[in-house]
């Protein structure tokens, strides 16, 4: 699977981005740093497109990673841009990247994070 692989680290690199973006960041310095906001938005749709490329077979053997719900992130992103909700935003940025570091790291193999 080095496909996945590769995915795999693709979105755990994007994670880890986005937790760089936001550490120590409250969420009305948030709401008024644009280039932020456009950052974090950027690599949660970047995770989605990663996610979108994992195998059938990866996905179905690794089902407690939400794939449906990255997916979903993804699009809403890339292809509704101007009705971005930053409040969807702000709680995947700060609560479900979180987890999915957690649920992607013991699958992934090792990388430059940065």
């Amino acid at each position: 699977m080095p496909h996945d692989e590769t995915y795999l680290i693709y979105m755990l690199t994007a994670a880890k981005r986005i937790e760089s973006y936001i550490k120590g960041v409250s969420r009305e310095q948030f709401d008024a740093d644009f280039k932020t906001m456009d950052s974090v938005a950027l690599q949660l749709g970047n995770i989605g497109e990663a996610a979108n490329q994992v195998s059938k077979k990866f996905r179905e053997l690794h089902a407690e990673i939400p794939w449906p719900k990255i997916v979903g992130m993804r699009h809403r992103i890339f292809h509704r841009y101007v009705e971005i909700d930053w409040d969807i935003v702000w709680i995947a940025a700060t609560e479900e990247v979180p987890k999915l570091i957690s649920l992607l790291e013991p699958i992934s193999p090792s990388a430059d994070n940065s």
